[in-house]
């Protein structure tokens, strides 16, 4: 969900050029802190940056344990014009059961250390050279050592060491460190970075303790537990350690220190998917998903180049689509049962949010590939309030996946609702209804200026003109509130509009209706507004926004 702030720093680490930022602080050489300690899966530990933050893996990220980054200054001056972003890694080359690999999970990681430097997003430089490779050995344990130089974008070189630890036959286990070029500076780093490297010891693989089912689970759900907490537990390298947390339709994976804000979260979750549930029935869309099976009968029938419908049985039963990477495996679930098991991650703080994956600007997202809604607690930003709101937003778009599947309605409806959602205020344990006041004053101004776009245009927005490349010149924050004030309107314009005309009832019933059933964007455009006089419908909208 973005707020249409400026962008945060991406997460690659990367050297960029901004001479203003010459004279700025620098961060130091860390200190080696605490261990990390894998005792469930790989069997090691080894010491890293001293109050650095620790970022855990995506789910699918083949390579990557961790990663850690200084909690405040977070580069070092590489030149006049140059920084350099710190990073730590762990990271594996993990070849057992490779065979059973699919094609797209191999693609998914590396198998070497250079390989991993010159392809991954983590470095942003280039003409990567190994400068120094040393056969040694660490807790009996043999080892590379690598020094390997790399060179920004504006020509300054900078140093990559590693230790990459051949800890079983099928797994390399490396440390990987990144710091400024140059014999003096590099010194200092080099030093500590050795000392933490040289810290690296194997330690047996423990079984861990699992919670185990509960009397009410499916099979899924205490797969799918399992399979969290044993995340959660490779999980623990930071100050903030993770923990899981569950609710009759959520698991809720956090490293927030906050346990009224955690039980708060956890009611709100539930109670504003009793909305999503009443205003979206699971009984709707099962008969959508028969009616489409239905019509794909008759298209083939009929000679019609249509994917049979019994081929798509189970694609639908899975929410459509199969996650390409991520968590779910068991096609066997149905969409509800998946459902039932959604997955919420909230990071301590937005840099955490940003270093896990959070796009730029963004106060959280869904990520449907990896079946995980990302969100952090705003508490030191702009309040809780705003936390509330993206989980709203966002948890509208996670329930919708497993309802219908991938299905990708116009941005003004889509995002118009995740907004709607997100102005639902809670009171009582329950949600009541209120315009969203993110969006307000923005349409209201844009209206007042006559600089807001014609809604029979707007409601043909692709997402890319509706983030902001259209013909209009409108920014994607001012989309983002026409669209929600769209929505509020045909929602609640029935009620409180003198001007309502009831042949928009419903509107919005049929587009969704119509996309759910056709997957067509266009026709489920022109059956929701046929016959729909512009001119009157934008007036009547105008008037109830402002």
């Amino acid at each position: 969900m973005s707020k249409m702030t400026p962008p945060t720093r991406s997460i690659a680490l990367a050297l960029i050029a901004c001479a203003a930022l010459a004279s700025a602080a620098s961060a130091q050489a860390p200190k080696a802190g605490k261990f990390f300690e894998d005792s469930v899966d790989l069997g090691f530990k080894v010491k890293m940056p001293d109050k650095w933050d620790f970022t855990p893996p995506r789910p699918g990220e083949k390579n990557l344990i961790g990663k850690y980054t200084p909690p405040y200054t977070k580069y070092i001056n590489l030149s006049g014009t140059e920084i350099l972003w710190l990073e730590a890694y762990l990271i594996k080359f993990d070849r057992r059961g490779e065979e059973e690999q699919s094609a797209r999970e191999e693609a998914l990681g590396t198998e070497s250390l250079m390989e991993w430097i010159e392809s991954s997003t983590h470095f942003g430089g280039s003409g990567y050279r190994p400068t120094r490779e040393k056969e040694t050995k660490v807790s009996r344990v043999p080892a590379t050592e690598y020094l390997i130089t790399g060179t920004g974008q504006g020509g300054t070189e900078f140093q990559v060491y590693a230790m990459v630890y051949r800890l079983q036959p099928e797994v390399d286990v490396a440390v990987v460190f990144d710091g400024p070029g140059g014999r003096t500076k590099w010194r200092k780093y080099e030093g500590s970075f050795k000392r933490m490297a040289k810290s690296f010891k194997p330690i047996e693989v423990e079984q861990l303790d699992y919670s185990g089912p509960r009397s009410d689970d499916s099979a899924y759900r205490s797969r799918k537990r399992a399979q969290l907490e044993k995340e959660v537990a490779l999980s623990q390298g930071g100050k903030n350690p993770w923990a899981l947390y569950e609710t009759p339709n959520y698991f809720i994976i956090s490293n927030v220190d906050d346990r009224q804000f955690l039980r708060e979260l956890q009611d709100r979750i539930e109670a504003i998917r009793a909305v999503y549930e009443e205003m979206y029935p699971w009984e709707q869309a099962d008969r959508l998903r028969l009616e489409r099976r239905e019509r794909e009968k008759e298209e083939k029938a009929d000679g019609e180049d249509a994917e049979p419908a019994e081929e798509r049985d189970a694609e639908e039963e899975a929410g459509d689509d199969e996650p390409e990477v991520g968590r779910t495996a068991a096609a066997e679930a149905t969409p509800r049962e998946r459902s039932r098991c959604s997955v919420v991650r909230v990071c301590a703080k937005q840099s955490e949010y940003s270093e896990y994956g959070g796009p730029g600007g963004s106060a959280g997202y869904w990520a449907w590939v990896h079946e995980e809604l990302v969100l952090y607690d705003d508490k030191a930003g702009g309040g809780r309030g705003d936390t509330w709101a993206v989980l709203n937003h966002e948890a509208f778009h996670q329930y919708i996946f497993y309802l219908y599947g991938k299905l990708s309605p116009h941005s003004w409806y889509n995002e118009g609702h995740g907004d709607f959602f997100s102005g639902h205020e809670y009171k009582h344990k329950r949600f009541v209804l209120k315009p969203f006041d993110w969006r307000v004053r923005t349409i209201q101004q844009a209206i007042r200026d006559g600089k807001h776009v014609p809604l029979k245009d707007l409601v043909r927005f692709t997402q890319r003109e509706y983030y902001g490349n259209n013909k209009y010149g409108v920014g994607g924050g001012q989309n983002y509130a026409q669209g929600w004030s769209f929505v509020y309107f045909l929602r609640t314009g029935k009620k409180s509009s003198s001007k309502w005309n009831k042949a928009w009832d419903d509107v919005l019933d049929v587009y969704f209706t119509t996309l759910a059933s056709t997957a067509d964007l266009d026709q489920a455009v022109e059956r929701a507004f046929a016959g729909v006089d512009w001119n009157e419908l934008e007036e009547a909208w105008k008037q109830h926004t402002l």
